[in-house]
């Protein structure tokens, strides 16, 4: 997967770019992992948007690519590859 966030390219599997910007937070032990990360994105994003995001209940890989997906559609980053 590759996806842009602002003028920063990620790339590599959804929890491995998600795993990176949860170790970019200010207090990346805040989040203990990277699924507890999702979640809070998920909450920040209802919040934001008042828009539901539903993320699966099999495994963090899919969870966030749900999330990116969701965040692409809103334009807050931009999906360059999704394989």
């Amino acid at each position: 997967m590759k996806i842009r966030i602002e003028e920063t390219t990620y790339e590599g599997t959804a929890a491995e770019i998600m795993d990176r910007l949860r170790l970019g937070t200010f207090d990346p032990t805040e989040f203990p992992d990277t699924e507890s990360y999702i979640w809070q994105l998920r909450a920040n994003f209802i919040r934001m948007t008042g828009r539901d995001c539903i993320l699966p209940d099999n495994g963090v890989e899919a969870q966030a690519r749900a999330m990116f997906a969701e965040l692409a559609k809103i334009g807050a980053l931009e999906v360059l590859e999704d394989g």
